[in-house]
């Protein structure tokens, strides 16, 4: 697997993909890094791949947000486009590239990824991929399986190398990215939203007027006022 380093290079035929630790072969604004990977989309596959990746939505929607912000996911999205015969995967994150995947993967699941994967090119290699892993099937086996939850975790890390070589061989770098909150992460927001609608409370709160004129809580009552 390639060394991602802040400055390491891979050479194509008309010009030159920086990896790096935070972004892989994406590329970063601020705290937030970009993957654009572009599948093409086995034949007669189309509607199977489209219920696949509704799937794989849905069940980011319903999981717990402590569960998703773990991964650093700000967002993610498929598109099938071409006729139906290529798929957009786009996804923005936080954390570091290597961890971003090896804890997607443990968080949501080696299957939730194949399910929708093995209806696209990248199917051949998932299939090389998981003969010389040996046991990687086991992965994808549903949680209560195994002996423990640390076990799984530290199988999935093991053989993540694998799926993310996959990731990258059908990777490109935006070539311009801006996020409006590239300074902020998404604990930050969260906590934010959770701190004002606390300090709302306290301001609706007749209790707390004489307490709310003391000079040191001017700034806050001149942000609640925006």
């Amino acid at each position: 697997m390639t060394s991602h380093t802040e400055d390491t290079a891979s050479h194509t035929e008309d010009k030159t993909i920086q990896f790096s630790k935070k972004s892989g072969k994406g590329t970063r604004d601020g705290v937030i890094s970009e993957l654009a990977a572009f599948f093409e989309v086995k034949p007669g596959h189309e509607e199977e791949l489209r219920a696949a990746v509704e799937r794989f939505a849905d069940f980011l929607r319903n999981s717990p947000v402590e569960e998703t912000m773990k991964t650093g996911l700000h967002d993610t999205r498929h598109v099938i486009f071409d006729g139906g015969k290529r798929l957009l995967w786009a996804t923005t994150f936080e954390s570091d590239w290597d961890p971003y995947i090896e804890d997607a993967l443990v968080v949501v699941g080696i299957d939730k990824f194949l399910d929708w994967m093995q209806h696209t090119n990248a199917s051949e290699m998932i299939e090389a991929w998981m003969r010389e892993a040996g046991g990687v099937e086991k992965l994808r086996a549903a949680r209560g399986s195994w002996e423990s939850e640390s076990a799984r975790e530290k199988s999935v890390r093991m053989s993540s190398g694998g799926l993310k070589e996959i990731i990258m061989s059908v990777q490109n770098p935006a070539a311009a990215y801006f996020n409006a909150l590239s300074d902020q992460t998404h604990p930050e927001i969260r906590k934010a939203v959770r701190v004002n609608q606390a300090f709302q409370q306290v301001l609706d709160n007749p209790d707390a007027a004489e307490a709310l004129q003391h000079p040191a809580l001017k700034p806050l009552l001149e942000l609640a006022a925006d």
